[in-house]
């Protein structure tokens, strides 16, 4: 019998006749695998957390842009879309009668009737109320654009932080498969160099 194969059978059959290849899993063994499962519960929470997060901004993000592009259009020359819904706001037509009635009142006081000014003054009243709500819409949409560009400033350093967050942990996880590898290739070696030395010492 070569000295190789006496290696081997030492190695195979253990002093009590059992596989000393048993014994490698061992407590750091079993923290690694420990370790590896909390790795991937902390990398699924990190997924679920991104659509969390999404959730929360994504209306914002959306209202925003449709504002933005509202007033870029208004200031490129599409002013009816604006126009149209001050006009079809409630506030308008309760704000010109609330202005036409004081019209009304003072041209009665003061003989407006009979000068012809009082549907002058109607049209104007009109025309101010619509040009102020349209200032009034434009400023809001101004403030969801406002809006929406922070949320997307937040929301694009969230996903930038879990992102690497994420990085890190599959990097972990990786790392801990590597470890385990290399661990249990120099207990092998470690137990076949230790058999190969006692071998060598019995049989040489």
């Amino acid at each position: 019998m070569g000295l190789f194969s006496k290696i081997l059978g030492v190695a195979t059959l253990g002093l009590a006749g059992t596989s000393p290849f048993k014994g490698l899993r061992t407590g750091a063994t079993r923290a690694a695998k420990d370790a590896k499962l909390a790795g991937e519960v902390t990398l699924a929470e990190q997924q679920a957390l991104k659509t969390q997060i999404g959730d929360i901004y994504n209306p914002r993000m959306q209202m925003g842009e449709q504002a933005f592009g509202d007033i870029a259009g208004f200031y490129s020359g599409d002013q009816q879309t604006i126009i149209d819904q001050a006009q079809a706001s409630p506030f308008m037509s309760s704000l010109v009668g609330v202005g036409e009635d004081a019209i009304a009142r003072t041209s009665q006081a003061t003989g407006g009737f009979r000068t012809g000014t009082t549907n002058e003054n109607m049209v104007q009243n009109s025309q101010g109320v619509l040009m102020g709500l349209v200032q009034q819409i434009l400023q809001g949409k101004q403030g969801i654009a406002q809006a929406g560009f922070g949320a997307t400033d937040a929301y694009t350093t969230a996903m930038q932080n879990i992102i690497a967050g994420t990085g890190a942990t599959r990097g972990e996880i990786a790392g801990i498969d590597v470890s385990r590898a290399a661990q249990r290739g120099n207990m092998i070696s470690g137990l076949v160099g230790g058999l190969g030395s006692a071998a060598i010492g019995k049989w040489g």
